[in-house]
């Protein structure tokens, strides 16, 4: 990429799996609107789209430049007389506000991740309210900077080989899939009572049933191969790398009737496959982190912020949610055959 190029920095304060997930529309849509920009990635942690994402966005990102201060990676690319534009995901106004100030003078134009966008109004452009969600307000941060409206693509594309493996794993059961999900971190992750419970009672309605085993806390194979024999489980014992197990998670979501599991980057990444998913819930704002596949049960973990744990969570409220969610689809649309 020249180095005359106009610049185009994305910063934010570090990426987890659903963090990167919700920013690639806003990153295609950059793409599209300032194809000749030299497009930046910074964040002052780390970030998903260097690892198990980076694959979805090398088309959209020419370098990355992580656990760096927005200041160095302006003092070692800000091209000289070319102009340069900083896209701040980061939250928080007095932040935001200080970087605008230190910004000042630079000759770089600063567009923030304000609460509200009259904070950064500009004339000649309508002041809008910021939308809802975070993956369509970052998105509208781009449509702001390009003057027009930009097509919004939150997809994934699924390998043929990780669908080849996904078939040979399920084999000839034709029965419907249902997709669990429990660990995770803190208070982010499921009991093995509680996955051994959903999959029993899943698998007794005539689904089969497959439990993820994902990084973090959370039940283990050989426990839930003690509480319910009939439940099969994948997870690091199949060989993958991250990349690798990340595609095979992809298509398995495009041939599940639904994922059931807790808010997070899991369902956040069958959402680029479309899953519908019955999320667990334990505070986080859910007008604001909901899973983009458009048909979504929230089921509310029992106590307050961070005191609320996903295990606490009745397996009969997880469990309505689900069949409720299954039953619309069957209402509403004709299931394909696997």
């Amino acid at each position: 990429m020249d180095s005359t190029a106009p610049l185009l920095i994305f910063y934010a304060r570090n990426d987890a799996l659903g963090d990167g997930l919700l920013r690639i529309p806003a990153l295609r849509a950059a793409r599209t609107a300032f194809p000749q920009s030299r497009i930046i990635y910074g964040t002052l942690g780390n970030s998903s789209l260097t690892g198990v994402l980076r694959k979805h966005v090398t088309s959209l990102i020419d370098d990355f430049r992580t656990a760096t201060p927005l200041s160095a990676i302006l003092a070692e690319l800000k091209p000289r007389g070319a102009q340069t534009t900083v896209v701040d995901f980061r939250t928080g106004v007095p932040g935001l506000l200080v970087t605008g100030l230190q910004l000042i003078g630079s000759g770089v134009r600063y567009e923030p991740n304000f609460a509200g966008h009259l904070l950064s109004w500009r004339r000649g452009a309508r002041w809008t309210l910021r939308p809802e969600h975070n993956a369509w307000r970052y998105h509208r941060l781009i449509e702001r900077l390009a003057g027009r409206h930009l097509p919004f693509d939150h997809r994934l594309d699924v390998t043929q080989p990780a669908r080849a493996l996904a078939r040979q794993l399920l084999g000839t059961d034709e029965r419907r899939l249902i997709l669990l999900g429990g660990n995770g971190k803190r208070n982010k992750f499921m009991s093995d009572a509680q996955v051994a419970a959903i999959a029993g009672n899943l698998i007794d309605a005539g689904y089969r049933v497959l439990y993820l085993v994902t990084p973090g806390s959370g039940p283990t194979q050989q426990a839930l191969g003690a509480r319910e024999a009939r439940l099969q489980v994948i997870g690091p014992d199949l060989g993958l790398d991250a990349e690798a197990f990340g595609d095979l998670l992809l298509a398995l979501g495009e041939l599940a009737a639904a994922y059931v599991g807790m808010e997070g980057g899991l369902g956040h990444l069958f959402a680029t496959v479309m899953t519908p998913a019955v999320v667990i819930n334990n505070g986080a704002n859910m007008e604001r982190w909901r899973p983009l596949s458009n048909t979504v049960e929230v089921v509310t973990a029992p106590g307050r912020g961070s005191s609320a744990k996903i295990s606490d969570t009745p397996v009969e409220a997880i469990l309505e949610a689900t069949h409720r969610l299954l039953d619309a689809s069957r209402r509403d649309h004709a299931l394909p055959a696997r």
